[in-house]
């Protein structure tokens, strides 16, 4: 699911050409690690996770919320037919868990570290003591609650698309969030996915996946080092993004 400014406007899908104030929208939840996010961590108590360890599981109850300040998290959905689907990462400076510990109502989400992790726990109690005289803090965690809010509307608008859509909407975020931007018309990803990660955030099988970022490269959009990921026509992909929006 990164620090931003919530608008009472409709919220656009992805901004194209984000202003210096707007988030990186993106399936990804990333962010800075500003003295605001540095407050939060001060709340609480941080300890270190191995690859693959819970930070928690849906379904649980707890009055706590968590900042990553090294690592990856995956946040993911259980479904009942038993198959997952990712729905956001977690990096340097995201928070996860807020909204379960601000309601008190059990997990609807999985959250479960990629990488080796430190991370901090903080409680509802300490977050609300804080925030008497910091009421900040308690602006900005409200605002990442509303950011998710919109990472789930992108997940609600993926559904319904043909695959190529899905991967056109999927490398229009990545950009926004991770692109390394050279003469305005190439970018290169500083995060190298794999395949398998790709497709689990727009719910299409690995071979899928591959078949379209294939077709892609073939089309001369973008190009593949490895595992990483380059651009190279960026005002295409933006158009394609804009005709999938219209």
């Amino acid at each position: 699911m990164a620090v931003d400014a919530v608008s009472s406007a409709e919220p656009r899908a992805l901004p194209v050409d984000p202003g210096p104030d707007d988030p990186p929208v993106s399936p990804f939840l990333s962010a800075p690690m500003t003295d605001l996010t540095e407050r939060i961590a001060a709340l609480g108590t941080a300890r270190r996770y191995a690859r693959g360890e819970h930070v928690y599981r849906q379904g649980e109850l707890s009055t706590r919320f968590h900042l990553v300040l090294s690592g990856r998290v995956r946040i993911y959905l259980h479904r009942p037919d038993g198959t997952e689907r990712s729905l956001a990462y977690a990096e340097t400076g995201a928070t996860l868990g807020e909204a379960a510990s601000v309601d008190g109502r059990p997990r609807h989400l999985a959250a479960t570290c990629t990488q080796h992790s430190q991370i901090v726990s903080v409680t509802r109690d300490a977050l609300l003591t804080a925030a008497r005289t910091d009421p900040e803090l308690l602006l900005e965690i409200t605002r990442r609650i509303a950011y998710k809010q919109r990472v789930m509307q992108l997940h609600v608008l993926i559904e319904g698309l043909p695959a190529r859509e899905r991967v056109i909407l999927l490398l229009g975020h990545l950009v926004e969030a991770y692109g390394e931007v050279a003469l305005d018309t190439t970018t290169r990803l500083s995060i190298r996915p794999a395949v398998d990660e790709l497709a689990l955030l727009v719910g299409l099988t690995r071979v899928t996946m591959s078949r379209e970022l294939s077709r892609l490269v073939a089309e001369g959009l973008v190009g593949k080092e490895g595992r990483g990921i380059i651009v190279r026509d960026l005002p295409d992909l933006r158009r394609r993004v804009h005709a999938v929006l219209a």
